[in-house]
């Protein structure tokens, strides 16, 4: 995860890094799974709607 970090935030792919490992996580996430899973992951380190998936 630290070298997955290092990388986005080297090629910039978020205009802000707040909260930058949940970011991370919802795109692996949603690679593997649907929007609705996604967010519902996410919800439970961080509230998070579909829509912001």
């Amino acid at each position: 995860m630290v070298k997955v970090k290092e990388i986005v935030k080297e090629l910039k792919v978020f205009e802000r890094n707040k909260i930058l490992e949940i970011k991370i996580l919802g795109i692996a996430t949603y690679i593997q799974t649907s929007v609705r899973r996604t967010a519902r992951i996410l919800s439970e380190l961080h509230p998070v709607s579909k829509t912001a998936v």
